[in-house]
Parts: C-alpha cells; sequence; structure tokens
C-alpha cells in the first residue's frame, strides 16, 4: 500500500530536474529552454508508461497553477510534464517577445552608440588634427623666424662687406680733422662714408655714432662694426676681423689697417653693431 504521507513541499523555485526562470532571473536563450523541456518531455513519456490511468487522472487533478506548488517525488514526472507544456507556452512566448524586443530595440541602440561612438572619433581625430596642424605651425613659425634672422645676419655681413669694401679703398689718404673724403678723412668722417658706401646712413659726430647702433661686448666683436676708443669716445674705427681695423689715426697720418689694440688693450671704449 502506497505510504499516506507526502514529503513536505519545497519552498524554492526548482522542481527536482526541471529549470524554472526562478534560477536565472529568466535570462536563459530560447534554445536553452527548449533543450530543457526536451529533457523533461522524454522523463514525462518514461514515467507515464509506469502509472496507471487513475493515478495519472487523480494526480492531474491536483496540479496547480505555478511550477512551485508541486512536489519533487518520482511519482510526479507526468504532472510535470502536463504543467511545462504550458510553462513551454509560456516560455516560448516570453522568448519571441525577448527576441522580438532585440530584433528591433537594439539596432536602433546600437545606430545611437554607432552615432556616439562616431562623434567621440571624430572629435579625437579633429583633436589630434588640430595639435599635429598647431605643432606644424609652431615648427613653421620657429623655422620661419630662424631663417628671418638668418636672412638678416646674412644681409648685414653682406652691407658690412661693402663698408670694408670702401673703406679699404681709403688706405693711404691723410688724415684731415673734419674731413668726410673723399680726398681725406678723420675718424669718424672715414666711418660714415665707409657705411654710407653700404646704404647706412650715420651721423656725423663720433659720440653719436657710439649710440647709432647695437652696444656688442668686444669679445663678439664682427667685420663692419664700429670700435670706438677712449673715456671720451673719440676715436672710432672699422673692425675687418682678425683683432684689426681700418681708421684715420690723427693728424699727420694716413689712413690704414692695424691692430685694434694699437695702442694697448685699455683703450678700447665699446663696440657699436650699425645693423
Amino acid at each position: 500500500m502506497a505510504s499516506s504521507h507526502r514529503k513536505p513541499r519545497s519552498t524554492g523555485s526548482r522542481i527536482t530536474g526541471i529549470w524554472t526562470s526562478a534560477d536565472d532571473g529568466g535570462t536563459r536563450s530560447l534554445g536553452e529552454v527548449e533543450q530543457k523541456i526536451d529533457d523533461l518531455y522524454r522523463r514525462a513519456d518514461s514515467a507515464t508508461e509506469r502509472r496507471s490511468s487513475a493515478k495519472r487522472t487523480q494526480k492531474i487533478n491536483s496540479v496547480r497553477e505555478e511550477p512551485s506548488s508541486f512536489t519533487a517525488t518520482p511519482h510526479d514526472h507526468y504532472d510535470q510534464a502536463q504543467l511545462m507544456s504550458r510553462l513551454t507556452a509560456r516560455r516560448k512566448n516570453a522568448a519571441d517577445a525577448h527576441l522580438t524586443e532585440r530584433s528591433t530595440t537594439p539596432p536602433k541602440r546600437q545606430e545611437a552608440t554607432e552615432g556616439l561612438r562616431t562623434t567621440d572619433e571624430t572629435r579625437s581625430d579633429l583633436g589630434t588634427a588640430k595639435a599635429t596642424v598647431q605643432q606644424k605651425l609652431s615648427t613653421a613659425r620657429a623655422l620661419l623666424s630662424q631663417l628671418t634672422t638668418r636672412e638678416r645676419q646674412q644681409e648685414a655681413a653682406a652691407l658690412a662687406g661693402q663698408a670694408i669694401v670702401f673703406a679699404r679703398a681709403q688706405v693711404g689718404k691723410p688724415y684731415v680733422w673734419g674731413a668726410a673724403g673723399p680726398g681725406s678723412y678723420d675718424s669718424s668722417g672715414l666711418a660714415q662714408a665707409a657705411w654710407k658706401a653700404a646704404g647706412v646712413a650715420l651721423p656725423r659726430v663720433v659720440t653719436d655714432q657710439a649710440d647709432a647702433g647695437t652696444t656688442v661686448p668686444l669679445a663678439d666683436v664682427q667685420p663692419g662694426d664700429l670700435v670706438f676708443f677712449h673715456d671720451d669716445v673719440s676715436h672710432v674705427g672699422v673692425y675687418v676681423g682678425d683683432g684689426m681695423m681700418i681708421h684715420a689715426p690723427k693728424p699727420g697720418t694716413y689712413v690704414r689697417e692695424e691692430s685694434i689694440h694699437y695702442d694697448g688693450t685699455a683703450i678700447v671704449h665699446s663696440v657699436v653693431r650699425p645693423v
């Protein structure tokens, strides 16, 4: 005689051997649901062969709506099969709705996401391009500055060369106080005439000439620079390189080329670059 005692109903969401939505929050795929249901059908068929028609009728009448209300016993497989026929329909409907939602809504979201990604990538590309352009502009400005400086230096050197050529051509002409050529010169008159030949206007008086350009250290003196002498800035010569200059020394002498230290190093007052 079959026992009249039934096992306590399970309070969980899993029937022995049966997978339910509570196991995973209803996130299983349709294929997984169908696979579980097919396995349950096979178990139900096997149980059906071992049970009588009367037992089936009695158990079917006691079936509840929800799967969690069944007791998981070895004799409940057929009941579970009947229940699962309804569960299958529910699961399929839920899966179909889920698949339908995934087939319609995500593309829109994906399109929006891709649009945002494209915008971000475009902004990133623009930022990179801007940085590249700015770097190139900075490099171009630096090169332009270098070229401009070099061109100015070359231009200044060319002018200085013209001044030196003129001054050297005056070597041998007598010193005459207040003279600015072409037959004779004093020191400031020679300096003025030399740079005039190069297209650069200088003041006539030696003290004014000392303020007519850029003062540079004696260590940086270049050809064409004007070297001034004595504390009272009373003499000037045109520097030609290698420590030499062309000048008109004093009354009774002639324009000549000699060392800037012709009368000792202490007499050098300053060096001025006209251009």
